[in-house]
């Protein structure tokens, strides 16, 4: 193939690349085999006109925009691969010259990945993050799993107060007429737990058992549903039962039915473990992000801004894959929110950003440090992502391809330009506000 560079300013690459007789030759086979069976031509039936029939009655152009298409699927990336580019847009395409004797002829028009020039990267200072553990901190969590473990006992010698949970109907009105979603016959309601609008659950409070009453409220003006925001509304509501949570004791008897020790002692020292690990896991990432965001400043770069559409499209459409596994869509979600769409992919933004920014400048310490992979650490990633799929580890490796291992590599390396940043700072103690 003959590719060359016709022009590179900044981050936007110009080139050229020819395809040859044969090539494009297999491309209008392919154009003719795919559109023959819609062409009429008189005397002939659907399907079965021949080419040259076909070209000769609506000029052999009638198959170009397929042949073209169909050969630059091979020969565009082949043509950047023979000029080492490393595009990161979508190219904008001509046929500057087609012959059947002599081939195409296309320019393209790219971006490319842009020139980073590394700061200062390695030696750099982040305040050390605490990761003790509270004695408040392990009570709040032995409170949690009180709260799991504990009963309902019913409440029948005294009104409804805060921290009950109220079993309670009721029938929302505006303006006398009833709304859709504001009514139930049985639902349990937590005293406190500000699970209803406005004043509802103060209003409840004080009642007992049988009483029925209304409950004046108004719908805030942020309300997710249109058609109730700011509308004073009136539920009708009865209250059927009232219970208290009760807690059990905190003993070695509670140790032994939550978990696997004999003594609360025991217990509270595996939480008090188990939250300093979260504690330490939770300063690696804090002190990572930190040293990363000094990395990025001290270096200088010009990002084309499509690497940041790019990655904000690409966030959102995870954002929507993550929503639709749990039964939402897209538009449900921000009716919800009272929000758009495009608004909630705006929010992208920034991280995308921050996103794009660090891994530039990681692949760019990756390469001036000389940073490399190995097959074995290709394979224990490949051995990861198999089984977060659970798909058979030999057959995963099997199956990646060159590209496939050279990603795997890319990422492979930009967690070890982060190691080395952050084994090269410098701790140092916070300072005083």
């Amino acid at each position: 193939m003959n590719a060359q560079v016709v022009s590179k300013e900044n981050n936007t690459v110009k080139f050229t690349f020819q395809v040859s007789p044969e090539k494009f030759e297999e491309g209008m086979k392919y154009a003719y085999e795919k559109n023959k069976k819609h062409i009429s031509v008189p005397g002939f039936r659907k399907g079965k006109v021949p080419r040259k029939i076909i070209e000769a009655s609506y000029g052999e152009t009638v198959f170009y925009d397929d042949a073209l298409n169909y050969v630059l699927e091979t020969e565009y990336p082949a043509a950047v691969k023979e000029l080492d580019l490393d595009v990161v847009s979508k190219p904008e395409i001509d046929a500057k010259s087609i012959n059947k004797a002599e081939g195409v002829v296309f320019e393209a028009e790219v971006f490319v990945k842009p020139e980073v020039k590394l700061g200062q990267y390695k030696g750099l200072e982040v305040e050390k993050v605490d990761t003790s553990v509270s004695e408040e901190t392990v009570a709040n969590e032995l409170k949690k799993v009180q709260e799991q473990n504990a009963r309902l006992v019913t409440i029948e010698d005294r009104a409804a107060m805060m921290g009950d949970t109220v079993t309670i109907s009721y029938k929302g009105t505006i303006d006398g007429v009833a709304f859709e979603g504001g009514e139930s016959e049985s639902f349990d309601l937590v005293l406190g737990s500000h699970s209803f609008i406005d004043t509802f659950e103060d209003q409840i409070v004080g009642h007992n058992v049988g009483d029925a009453f209304d409950v004046n409220v108004t719908f805030p003006e942020e309300y997710h549903a249109e058609d109730l925001k700011g509308k004073a509304a009136v539920f009708a509501v009865e209250v059927k039962g009232i219970s208290l949570k009760e807690l059990p004791e905190l003993n070695d008897e509670f140790a032994q039915d939550v978990s696997e020790f004999e003594t609360l002692d025991e217990y509270k020292a595996s939480i008090v473990a188990k939250l300093t690990e979260a504690a330490e896991a939770n300063a690696k990432q804090v002190k990572g992000d930190k040293l990363l965001e000094q990395a990025v400043a001290n270096a200088q770069m010009d990002v084309p801004e499509c690497m940041y559409e790019s990655k904000k499209d690409q966030m959102m459409r995870d954002f929507e894959n993550n929503i639709s596994r749990q039964g939402l869509s897209v538009d449900v979600y921000c009716q919800y929110l009272g929000t758009t769409p495009e608004a909630l992919k705006e929010q992208f933004a920034e991280p995308a950003k921050n996103n794009v920014d660090a891994r530039l400048v990681l692949e760019q310490v990756a390469v001036e440090e000389g940073l490399t992979t190995t097959t074995e650490e290709e394979n224990d990633e490949i051995k990861k992502i198999a089984e977060s799929y659970g798909i058979e580890a030999d057959k995963m490796i099997e199956a990646c391809s060159d590209e496939d291992r050279k990603a795997i590599s890319k990422d492979l390396l930009v967690q070890k330009a982060l190691k080395l940043i952050e084994e090269t700072a410098v701790e140092v103690e916070k300072k005083a506000e």
